[in-house]
């Protein structure tokens, strides 16, 4: 009976050890780029949402983290962990044409992170 005891201690230390929430401290990336209109946005900022498949909202301060995209649009993070994750982009468009002026815009996904070693590619589309 002791034996079995050790056993189970054992296993359930395993298990705890092998649990990690979403988050950082995996090997996983989340990459992509934020868009209006067929245009990449530079410069938005892109905040994430851990243990998230749902919108949290549209104020940072319920966001874990936030990255700046570059001048593409484009966006990393990285050293994620597999689990759920929210992103939401906010940014500001200037029509090229001069047409549309200028606007600020807003935009989410929901993201999966399936794999350990994952790279996942998604595109934030902004209102």
């Amino acid at each position: 009976m002791n034996k079995y005891k050790i056993y189970s201690v054992f296993f359930l230390f395993l298990l705890f050890i092998s649990c990690k929430k979403e988050g950082t401290g995996g090997k996983a990336q989340i990459t992509g780029f934020v868009v209006y209109n067929n245009t990449r946005i530079a410069n938005a900022v892109i905040y994430i949402k851990y243990g998230a498949s749902t919108s949290p909202g549209n104020n940072p301060a319920f966001y874990d983290s936030q990255q700046t995209a570059d001048s593409q649009g484009n966006f990393t993070f990285g050293s994620m962990v597999t689990g759920n994750y929210y992103l939401y982009a906010i940014g500001h468009y200037t029509d090229p044409n001069s047409y549309l002026g200028s606007k600020n815009v807003t935009g989410g996904t929901a993201v999966n992170v399936p794999h350990t070693k994952s790279t996942v590619n998604y595109v934030i589309p902004t209102n």
